[in-house]
């Protein structure tokens, strides 16, 4: 973690400022700079401060403060400038604006009004304002959204059909394979059981670039269908651009009832011989527009 900016206060938050870097410390998390110097005369290492931030919380009162010269803009107003050009080129930089709710109870300067207005309508995926009154609860928001895991971005490739199976059934989804083709362009995963690859959001990025995704199994039925629904919600459920075939080998008999009915899904249970035409099938009835 490349550390937290914390901004510059005026006199009315400096309190809070102080407790906050101090919860900040407590909880692990490393923050700078631990005494704020800046000036409205001496500004300029703000913007290398804020560039080499994973985050940012501003800690914001009801005063405005002195403008900085040629600028006609406050310190914090300025750095929170600098915060939104971050994050508008750098989506996983966080902004948080800290102002409690207790601050209500006070009056505002008229400009420091306008700038919270201003970061209000303002609010985006990537910043957000808090009005806990507390830093300790700020602190325990702020470690869970620097938590969130980033999905790793897989080598996809934009495809026709992307067939998915378990390494259960690796053999007869090769002879699907081979038999596809030279008919259309075909991705291919093999699920590989008790490996760390995020099997999911590998799928959710590759149906995104595939045409049709098709779910097949024959002795890994207790795996498809839950794999399938799971597949199916993170794609969007019935408001994915993609559609998905389930389809099994009716060998054995115990396939017969493995379907899934959802919006966006066909579920098949077909003799094995006839699986690579059925998808074909299938595949022309989505480029014709039948389904």
């Amino acid at each position: 973690m490349n550390g937290i900016f914390l901004g510059y206060t005026e006199r009315d938050a400096q309190e809070r400022r102080t407790d906050l870097f101090q919860v900040l410390l407590k909880a692990g998390l490393q923050a700078f700079p631990s005494n704020v110097n800046y000036n409205s005369d001496s500004f300029s290492y703000i913007t290398g401060d804020i560039e080499k931030a994973e985050c940012a919380v501003l800690c914001l009162g009801n005063t405005y403060g002195a403008v900085i010269n040629g600028l006609d803009l406050s310190i914090a107003h300025y750095e929170y400038i600098e915060c939104r050009k971050k994050c508008s080129t750098n989506s996983d930089f966080k902004l948080f604006v800290w102002h409690p709710a207790i601050c209500e109870s006070y009056d505002y300067d008229e400009r420091q009004a306008d700038l919270l207005a201003e970061i209000r309508n303002d609010i985006s995926a990537n910043v957000s304002l808090i009005t806990v009154n507390y830093p300790i609860q700020l602190v325990s928001d702020l470690r869970a959204s620097l938590k969130e895991e980033k999905a790793v971005q897989f080598d996809v490739k934009s495809t026709d059909v992307f067939l998915i199976y378990n390494q259960l059934d690796d053999y007869q989804a090769d002879e699907i394979v081979d038999m596809l083709t030279d008919m259309v362009p075909i991705e291919k995963l093999n699920i590989i059981q008790d490996s760390d690859v995020d099997y999911s959001e590998y799928c959710s990025q590759q149906i995104g670039k595939s045409k049709l995704a098709v779910v097949y199994f024959k002795e890994s039925a207790d795996w498809a269908l839950p794999f399938t629904q799971q597949i199916w919600k993170k794609i969007g459920g019935a408001s994915s651009n993609t559609s998905i075939l389930l389809i099994g080998d009716e060998d054995p008999e115990s396939n017969q009832n493995k379907k899934f009915k959802a919006p966006k899904v066909a579920s098949l249970i077909v003799a094995g011989e006839l699986i690579p035409l059925e998808i074909k099938v299938h595949y022309d009835k989505i480029v014709e527009g039948v389904i």
